[in-house]
């Protein structure tokens, strides 16, 4: 039976930091962050594993190779 409360905890510990660290990224679209805020609290921990399987993904701020050496030049990188 501890076991089971165990993994509870860390379901529900995983899906709190999960919301918290979705809330604070300033990078998501508005809408898509309503949409994706309201499917982790419906859902809780289902919706933490849409989160991580279908979430917004994290884009690189360097997309081309003249982004990232006029970032080198810059000392960026």
């Amino acid at each position: 039976m501890n076991i089971i409360w165990i993994i509870l905890i860390v379901a529900q510990v995983a899906w709190l930091w999960c919301l918290l660290a979705h809330l604070r990224n300033k990078e998501i679209n508005p809408t898509d962050k309503i949409c994706w805020t309201v499917v982790l609290c419906v859902l809780n921990v289902f919706g933490l594993i849409l989160f991580i399987l279908a979430g917004p993904q994290e884009t690189d701020e360097l997309e081309s190779e003249d982004d990232l050496k006029r970032a080198f030049n810059e000392g960026r990188r």
